[in-house]
């Protein structure tokens, strides 16, 4: 909330200097026009400082890396299709909620599969 007013009164503060730099003919509307918008700023930053913060939303878990780190490529057929270290992500298909990025040492063959 700290920062809402700094950049409320921040605001503020450029509006009088506006009124301040009207012409003698227009110097009185502008002040009240000033006066109107400040009054305004400060009852944004009353019910900004009234509301309660959002409650803070919980981390998700890292995900884990799979348990099996060499797998049969489906391509080549050889055990050489290997999970590459930090590429787990979430996945709405799988049915584990992640899958994991593997590439085969053997034919080059890239795939994401999902972790179990």
């Amino acid at each position: 909330m700290a920062d809402i007013t700094s950049r409320l009164e921040a605001v503020k503060e450029g509006i009088r200097k506006l009124a301040n730099l009207a012409g003698n003919e227009q110097a009185e509307p502008a002040r009240q026009l000033a006066a109107k918008l400040g009054a305004d700023l400060d009852r944004v930053a009353a019910e900004a400082a009234a509301q309660p913060s959002p409650p803070a939303t919980p981390e998700k878990a890292s995900p884990p890396a799979p348990r099996h780190e060499e797998i049969r490529c489906p391509i080549c057929s050889l055990r050489s299709f290997t999970y590459q270290r930090g590429t787990v992500r979430e996945s709405a298909d799988a049915s584990t909620g992640f899958e994991a990025f593997y590439r085969c040492l053997s034919c080059g063959h890239q795939a994401w599969h999902e972790a179990e």
